[in-house]
């Protein structure tokens, strides 16, 4: 039996971090550890984690360190084979491990991308059917041919830890693009597995989420844009116009949301770094129109 690996990362999450944990606990598959990490939360997160005692094993910085030196962390300490890592304020749902066991059990993955389920306030308490009989998943050779849509989240991905250690984890400089810096990263790791029907995670929406940090967002991705342009990423010269599609979507995402938040200089300028990686991203896209896209799969949980 597949052992994962929860690898929680926290910080100033009193408010959230017991119904997180809990969720984790929560899950009916067996063969799992409860990893937490607290990046040195100045409120009440570390109390309410050591209340939990031996149920989960629990890292306490003693300075802040960041999120990603926190996952990374997490995923040091691991013994499972697969990391399934979730942020300090979303929640696991309930048939999230069972579903990447069976994901597993056929394909034999490397990489498992995860879908979200959005809400505000009260935590969902959905079943696994209001999503459908069966779980829909399209199978990719590399994470990099990815052909549909995928809300990138560090909550919303599954990664044999091996691969994961291998392309060094977690770059602790470019939160909060981290997820798409990690997932260009293991863009050529091996099978990756898109899940496009039932949600795994819930993820919550509030003030503080970092996704409403767009100048950040513009900052990171172009350090992303860049990392590319210099040829650091994977894959080497021959797959050049499969990332900038990758990467140009995003590009064009953070572009949009700088215009309408009024950054109005910042967009223009970071869209002068990345508008090749637009443009090839469109051309891929109306070439996806025209093809079709990958073959879905079904299979029972």
């Amino acid at each position: 039996m597949t052992k994962f690996s929860l690898v929680i990362a926290c910080y100033k999450q009193e408010q959230f971090i017991r119904e997180t944990v809990d969720s984790a606990l929560a899950q009916p598959y067996p063969n799992k550890e409860i990893i937490v990490v607290d990046d040195a939360s100045p409120d009440r997160t570390a109390r309410i984690l050591e209340e939990y005692g031996d149920k989960i094993r629990l890292i306490k910085h003693e300075k802040n360190l960041g999120a990603n030196v926190g996952r990374n962390e997490g995923a040091a300490a691991a013994r499972g084979q697969y990391l399934v890592f979730l942020d300090g304020d979303d929640l696991y749902l309930p048939w999230a491990l069972d579903l990447y066991a069976r994901a597993i059990e056929l394909k034999q993955p490397k990489i498992i991308l995860g879908r979200l389920l959005f809400f505000k306030g009260t935590p969902p308490q959905p079943r696994f059917d209001d999503f459908g009989p069966s779980v829909q998943v399209v199978e990719y050779g590399a994470l990099m041919g990815k052909d549909y849509p995928y809300r990138g989240s560090a909550s919303a991905i599954v990664v044999d830890r091996q691969t994961f250690l291998q392309v060094g984890g977690f770059s602790k400089e470019f939160f909060p693009s981290d997820i798409d810096d990690l997932t260009i990263k293991l863009g050529y790791s091996g099978k990756t597995v898109h899940i496009l029907s039932h949600p795994t995670t819930a993820y919550r929406v509030h003030a503080n989420n970092t996704v409403h940090q767009i100048g950040r967002f513009v900052d990171t991705m172009t350090m992303v844009v860049r990392k590319e342009k210099n040829g650091e990423y994977p894959g080497g010269p021959s797959c050049r116009l499969e990332r900038y599609a990758y990467i140009g979507g995003p590009v064009y995402y953070w572009f949009t949301r700088a215009l309408g938040d009024g950054l109005y200089w910042r967009g223009l300028k970071f869209l002068g770094v990345g508008w090749q990686l637009v443009l090839v991203s469109v051309w891929s896209h109306l070439l996806r129109k025209l093809k079709g896209r990958r073959p879905v799969e079904s299979f029972d949980l």
